[in-house]
């Protein structure tokens, strides 16, 4: 049995896996493909690195494999590399755009501009700007967030040339503090992607952190859906709150804070006829 462990790229674990293991269980590349959920062409662009492997995909390649927790986080990894490279790519461009662009005091960014640092651990070393004893170094990075240092480096070197950190008075400082966010209630795909990795991100915790260090809450409740505006506004005064409360500007570690809100049940069919 192979293990993405074995390997520095995920298309040739792909590759071998569907010449190895999938072969030996009689399932096509196709009838793996939509056991996944995924289309096979997809799947069989990104095998032949036309296409990228995204985390939601590989996330549930990774449960239909059975992985073990350190084979996912590798494959998570190689993932989360080839997305950067991929990233890279465009990034003058967005430099030159992102760079012209005018915050308002609320420090949005346009959904154009947020595509260059989607990934969840471009966000996560924002904050880590504001903890004790930080040095921006790929590997001080890295094995803080438990990512590989190459992109740990990358990632903060295209933070800065976007503007979003500088350097004052030799110390890293993130622009507007790092308060930044996306338009309210538009609909983008790097937006999801990046609420798909933080989901993924928090069931890694669920299952490897202790209960002291985290903090999990659920509540099914019945409610109007003219009342959904009013929701979404509380939601966003308690993180607001929430966050003036507890940031610290000499934290000790960096934790991440979820808010999921969505309608949960759905009329049956007699009762949209």
């Amino acid at each position: 049995m192979i293990s993405p462990l074995e390997y520095q790229d995920y298309q040739t674990f792909l590759q071998d896996l569907f010449s190895s293991k999938v072969s030996q269980r009689n399932m096509s590349l196709r009838g793996f493909a939509r056991i996944a959920g995924i289309s096979h062409s997809y799947l069989s662009r990104v095998m032949n690195s036309q296409k990228t492997l995204s985390i939601a995909s590989a996330s549930k390649i990774s449960q239909i494999l059975d992985m073990t927790p350190e084979e996912e986080a590798h494959l998570m990894r190689l993932v989360a590399r080839d997305q950067l490279a991929e990233n890279s790519r465009s990034g003058q461009q967005l430099r030159a755009r992102i760079l012209k662009t005018k915050r308002s005091p609320q420090n949005k960014v346009t959904l154009d501009n947020f595509k260059a640092v989607a990934e969840w651990h471009h966000f996560a070393i924002l904050a880590l700007l504001n903890t004790k004893d930080f040095r921006g170094t790929g590997r001080w990075i890295g094995e803080r967030l438990g990512i590989p240092h190459e992109i740990a480096k990358e990632s903060f070197e295209r933070l800065i040339k976007l503007g979003f950190i500088s350097k004052e008075n030799g110390k890293y400082v993130a622009m507007n503090d790092g308060d930044i966010e996306t338009p309210h209630d538009v609909a983008s795909q790097a937006v999801r992607e990046n609420h798909r990795q933080h989901l993924h991100l928090a069931g890694l915790a669920l299952t490897s952190l202790p209960p002291e260090q985290l903090e999990f809450q659920n509540a099914s409740i019945p409610m109007n859906k003219a009342d959904i505006p009013k929701a979404k506004k509380r939601l966003r005064l308690f993180m607001d709150a929430f966050i003036r409360d507890l940031e610290k500007s000499q934290g000790e570690e960096v934790f991440q804070v979820n808010l999921q809100f969505y309608m949960l049940s759905k009329k049956s069919e007699k009762d949209l006829i």
